[in-house]
């Protein structure tokens, strides 16, 4: 059997990524950049091929996600989101709906941040009668909310007060109910938003991984899998930046600038370029090195949450130098910085914030329960 090439299956999707700059600026959702994801198998690529995938894993689906976010990086946070649910679904849901994804006809993402100090656990409970289960909650920061096929949904468990349960829940789900407008500050495309539910009714047998078992399967495959990716995110994101930037100081310059000198012979210009360059690689091989310790069984939480924390702290740092070393050039539109500037800052948000990775990491540091 002919191995699956995600760097051949890329090809295509980014040459769509790269018209995604109206998308954004539009708050439109990037359908015809996830459509060509699906055909192009990239949608499966984790799955086995005993389903139909690409028999990929972590490190691949980083190294999609770190592509894709050079072009588009609402893009990219839609398909991170959906490998790190597809991680959950694999194995704990039904086959069909696995070769569904690895089909390219369905899109999951992981809906698991509630408001609060604890984001990761969950404040309310479900409640099971008759054979249907009632969840009741609101989740933050869901990628593709309204537009995902179903949604890895965390809860208390149904027979205890404590731990977490996980559950599929499909899209159209009584009680699933999604702000008719999303338009967020950065990563406008990704129809990041708040998805509630109130309450949402799906059968017992969508419990994923069993009632309580919940906290494992997140500490052991979501958590790292979905800070691995927004990793793969923000390191994207950064190679644009300095990808422009570079272009930026060293192509033609208009007349009215040219008295100042290029802007490549001026010594703060290149060291302002040699300070992106050293975050860009300190943070690539951060972010290789964790990854490659859970591709291969060793899977060290601290080192995947320090990954996310730093690549997200580091993708501030190198916006705000781009924009700095391309001036008034980093404010056209047609340039592409400004909008990655934005993209930065947000990649530092999400369901699993910079803030809240240095804290879960600190709970590891300090011998405290992660979910406690």
């Amino acid at each position: 059997m002919t191995r699956f090439n995600h760097r051949d299956a890329l090809g295509g999707v980014l040459r769509t990524a790269v018209r995604a700059r109206e998308t954004d600026d539009l708050g439109r959702f990037p359908r015809e950049a996830v459509r060509a994801a699906g055909r192009a198998g990239l949608l499966g690529l984790t799955l086995p091929t005993g389903l139909g995938g690409g028999g990929g894993g972590l490190v691949e689906a980083v190294e999609v996600v770190t592509c894709l976010a050079r072009e588009c990086a609402s893009s990219a946070a839609v398909l991170a989101g959906h490998y790190a649910a597809t991680a959950v679904l694999v194995g704990r849901a039904p086959g069909e709906l696995l070769r569904q994804i690895a089909s390219g006809e369905h899109l999951s993402a992981l809906a698991l941040a509630e408001s609060g100090p604890r984001p990761l656990v969950p404040a309310a409970g479900a409640r099971a009668h008759g054979g249907v289960v009632d969840l009741a909650a609101r989740k933050t920061w869901v990628s593709a909310a309204g537009e995902a096929d179903s949604y890895v949904w965390s809860s208390l468990p149904v027979g205890q007060r404590g731990g977490t349960t996980l559950w599929l829940v499909p899209a159209q789900a009584p009680g699933v109910c999604v702000p008719a407008e999303i338009d967020g500050v950065g990563l406008r495309g990704s129809a990041a938003a708040a998805v509630t539910a109130d309450p949402v009714r799906v059968p017992e047998s969508a419990v994923l991984g069993g009632d309580g078992a919940g906290t494992e399967i997140v500490l052991g495959t979501a958590l790292p899998w979905h800070c691995a990716l927004q990793g793969g995110l923000a390191l994207g994101i950064m190679e644009a930046v300095l990808q422009r930037s570079v272009e930026c100081v060293t192509g033609p310059q208009p007349s009215w600038a040219r008295w100042q000198g290029p802007p490549a012979q001026q010594p703060e210009v290149r060291a302002d370029l040699a300070r992106m360059r050293a975050e860009v690689d300190a943070a690539r091989l951060l972010l290789a090195d964790a990854v490659g310790d859970s591709w291969h069984g060793g899977a060290d939480l601290q080192r995947v949450l320090q990954a996310r924390a730093i690549t997200g702290e580091r993708a501030v740092a190198v916006a705000e130098l781009g924009m700095k070393v391309c001036g008034q050039f980093a404010f056209r539109k047609e340039f592409g910085l400004e909008r990655r500037f934005r993209d930065a800052h947000t990649s530092a948000h999400g369901q699993i914030s910079v803030d809240e990775a240095l804290d879960l990491q600190g709970r590891v540091i300090c011998g405290l329960a992660v979910l406690g």
